[in-house]
């Protein structure tokens, strides 16, 4: 490890800066509400097929087989498959937005996110994440962060995704830095951690009382 403080600072988005599962939750509430009858499932039946599909499909999306919009339409569809109601594409978009709606009310920043991100002040600061560029940089703009970050690294634009190493090292290399002087923190022990560690970088694991590993880290950068 190069000594000296750090050129960069990387950050993960959801289970790091933004409480994701908190909006997860609060949108599955309000779905079951709506179609928990015509799937015949329980709330917490629910949340784990949302779980397992999205594991699913957004594992396609990140390796490029898919858009973004079409792992959402998988997860409906499959969702929907075992019910009377045969969805096209459209349809399934439409059912989706219930969902969509009430998560993206539901984006909140954990309470140590922002008091953490002001006292970095002087340091370089961006995010790394999976996902789409567009709705994490909308929802670090609705919580309040963006502001405090220079860049937003997203697999949507750069063609790979964690826990490819050459995620972070084109993070890297976007910000002139080298790797051994910049530090990436994230919730995920092996999505975000042992793989920037593996990729030279500094690691730290926020450990926000979850495993860190497979379904969590899947969760990170959609609904």
């Amino acid at each position: 490890m190069q000594s000296g403080p750090p050129a960069a600072i990387l950050f993960d988005v959801d289970g790091t800066l933004i409480d994701d599962a908190y909006s997860v939750a609060a949108a599955l509430r309000s779905f079951h509400t709506r179609y928990g009858d015509a799937l015949g499932l329980s709330l917490e039946d629910l949340r784990l097929r949302w779980r397992e599909l999205l594991n699913l499909h957004f594992a396609r999306y990140l390796a490029g087989e898919i858009s973004m919009q079409e792992q959402r339409r998988a997860r409906v569809r499959d969702l929907f498959r075992s019910t009377k109601l045969n969805l096209t594409p459209a349809g399934a978009d439409a059912v989706f937005a219930v969902y969509e709606q009430r998560y993206r009310e539901s984006w909140t920043a954990f309470p140590d996110a922002m008091p953490a991100l002001s006292a970095l002040s002087g340091y370089e600061l961006a995010v790394l994440t999976n996902g789409d560029l567009a709705q994490q940089t909308q929802k670090l703009q609705a919580t309040g962060l963006a502001s405090y970050f220079g860049a937003i690294f997203a697999s949507s634009e750069m063609g790979c995704a964690k826990p490819h190493p050459d995620a972070f090292l084109e993070s890297c290399s976007r910000l002139g830095v080298d790797p051994r002087r910049c530090v990436y923190v994230g919730d995920s022990l092996d999505i975000d951690v042992r793989s920037s560690a593996s990729a030279g970088l500094m690691s730290i694991w926020l450990d926000r009382g979850q495993s860190g590993s497979g379904i969590g880290g899947w969760f990170s950068g959609d609904s």
